[in-house]
């Protein structure tokens, strides 16, 4: 068994303070015994519509990923950590034209290993594009640009893991794909709002564990964010398998950077996969392979 740590933050508009606090439970939960520790979606900054274009591109950006990356090697840990990345030049000219003018980014996901390296970048696939009746409307898509690629699962010291981001949790498409890639665990690092987390946060989680029989390791933003009308949901948590939360960060006010633990046991996954053998007993005859 391996130990996992999944964080729960609140992230701000200030970059150094978002990447001190992510270093901070980086080395904390690395003295805890975690192989690898998970960060929620925009840990580098959480800001007004207004401000992405100009922070994702800031100097203060690339030094966010520089000091994860620095504190992965410090500590020998792997980390997931949700970020916004620039696009290509050539994109962002293209995109800035189709745009009326506003700059976008990359919902990104970085897959950095014990060394430093960045393994992966796996840019969100579904924009959370909302207008629910009573007051809740987004547009991600007003700042973000859709990835366009789902990664092959990565093997970490966890096991074989497949990288989703927030928004795509609502859709079991990519990660019963990545399942017959053959992952063992999946991420959803997060920004939930309260109404949709409260609604759906951890049916949609435990949906996803039980029907791909994977680990689901899913970090949160938390509170209310600096200069913004977002307030997250939190309750960032870890599902086994069987759809069993075998770890959950608390919700206690004021909230504070903090994360939970619990071990991966491959063992008890392949028992679960071979006394219910759902993937043998889908029906591949009548409904199409994802």
């Amino acid at each position: 068994m391996v130990l996992a740590a999944v964080a729960q933050m609140k992230s701000t508009g200030v970059i150094a303070d978002n990447l001190a606090q992510a270093v901070t439970i980086i080395r904390s939960a690395a003295r805890a015994g975690a192989k690898a520790i998970f960060l929620p979606e925009a840990t580098d900054f959480i800001a007004p519509t207004a401000s992405v274009a100009a922070l994702t591109r800031s100097p203060d950006n690339a030094s966010f990923v520089q000091g994860i990356q620095s504190a992965a090697k410090e500590a020998s840990v792997w980390v997931s950590v949700g970020i916004h990345e620039p696009p290509s030049k050539q994109q962002d000219e293209a995109d800035t034209v189709h745009n009326k003018g506003r700059l976008r980014c990359y919902n990104t996901q970085l897959l950095i290993d014990q060394h430093g390296e960045i393994l992966d970048r796996y840019r969100k696939l579904h924009l959370f594009d909302v207008d629910i009746k009573g007051g809740l409307k987004i547009l991600e898509s007003d700042s973000t640009l859709k990835g366009s690629q789902l990664l092959k699962p990565r093997q970490t010291p966890l096991g074989t893991l497949g990288l989703l981001t927030c928004y795509d949790l609502r859709f079991p498409e990519p990660s019963l794909s990545l399942r017959r890639q053959g992952a063992q665990l999946l991420t959803y690092p997060s920004a939930f709002t309260v109404r949709t987390g409260a609604a759906h946060w951890e049916t949609l989680l435990r949906a996803r564990a039980v029907e791909t029989q994977s680990y689901v390791l899913a970090a949160a933003q938390v509170g209310a964010h600096d200069g913004t009308k977002r307030v997250s949901w939190g309750h960032a948590m870890i599902v086994d398998p069987w759809g069993s939360i075998i770890a959950q960060c608390p919700d206690i006010q004021p909230y504070k950077p903090t994360f939970c633990l619990a071990d991966i046991d491959l063992e008890s996954l392949e028992n679960t996969r071979n006394e219910m053998p759902l993937w043998e007993q889908r029906r591949g005859d009548i409904f199409p392979q994802i």
